[in-house]
């Protein structure tokens, strides 16, 4: 995989950010996952069987 730097200028690798049922949500690093993660309620990262809003299918 190719070295891929996180958009929020740390300089740190990005990865995806994806909830408890695999879908992604953003890109983050280590310096800025605690800020983007608050911009999400808690329970998608922990709870597979959140609510939502609008239908989730599998791809």
């Amino acid at each position: 995989m190719m070295y891929q730097e996180c958009f929020c200028g740390s300089g740190n690798q990005r990865r995806e950010l994806k909830d408890a049922r695999g879908i992604f949500c953003t890109f983050v690093c280590d310096a800025c996952e605690p800020e983007k993660r608050a911009h999400f309620r808690p329970e998608i990262f922990s709870d597979g069987s959140y609510d939502a809003d609008e239908p989730i299918e599998d791809e």
